[in-house]
């Protein structure tokens, strides 16, 4: 089963996607650096101050800042 999309996140650098056996989260890694950015954010994400676009999302449409 797919994971519902997180918005920005799928195609920002700072996102890692974290895996159990019943669910899979979306953790920005932000937050080791700056406690501004929420340690597993609530999705979908529509606007963050701290994204940046991942090299291999460059072409992706859903990738708005």
């Amino acid at each position: 089963m797919p994971s519902p999309p997180a918005g920005l996140c799928d195609s920002c650098r700072h996102q890692q996607v974290v895996r159990t056996k019943r669910s899979t989260f979306s953790l920005c890694r932000r937050w080791k650096d700056d406690e501004r950015y929420p340690r597993y954010p609530r999705l979908p994400v529509l606007r963050c101050r701290g994204y940046e676009r991942r090299a291999d999302a460059a072409d992706d449409p859903e990738a708005r800042t």
